[in-house]
């Protein structure tokens, strides 16, 4: 069983081949190539996975998170990280599978349309296909609240540890 730690969210990747901390400058050495925070892999397909959790208790300031969110200011940060995360993989020949690109969003005061909302704003960001590759940039490209993330992975896939201490 494959249990990941990302601040206060744990993740079961138990029904994954493989997983582990990508955001880790063993991997990488020190350098300034951004990195997604986690990687699993599956039968079937790569998961690349960026957390975000200014729910996490005692967060130092969750509007101004909100705030870069909503203007829009977020949207470039989180693609680098796919695009440098993909771009090490691919050139590691580390990949041999399609990638689901996953934003964790851990934010209890979004509603749903406004992630939809961040996430067309990523794809614009990635664009997903182009006549000249011979496979899409991502197969998936979501951005999701914890509630969604249990429904596509399980429902105990995710918990936040300071809930049960």
């Amino acid at each position: 069983m494959t249990i990941l730690r990302e601040g206060d969210l744990e993740f079961d990747f138990s029904n994954a081949i493989s997983a582990f901390c990508y955001d880790d400058d063993t991997f990488h050495g020190n350098h300034a190539m951004k990195r997604v925070d986690l990687i699993a892999e599956f039968e079937d397909r790569w998961v690349f996975l960026e957390i975000k959790d200014p729910d996490v208790p005692g967060a130092a300031s969750p509007d101004k998170f909100k705030q870069k969110l909503l203007s829009g200011n977020l949207i470039p940060d989180l693609a680098s990280k796919y695009r440098d995360s993909l771009w090490f993989r691919a050139l590691s020949r580390k990949l041999g599978k399609p990638v689901d690109y996953v934003v964790l969003l851990s934010m209890a005061t979004l509603d749903p349309a406004m992630l939809l909302v961040q996430q067309e704003r990523l794809h614009k960001a990635l664009p997903m296909k182009h006549s000249e590759w011979t496979m899409p940039f991502a197969e998936k490209c979501l951005i999701v609240n914890l509630a969604t993330y249990k429904k596509i992975f399980g429902a105990d896939s995710v918990r936040r540890i300071s809930d049960s201490e």
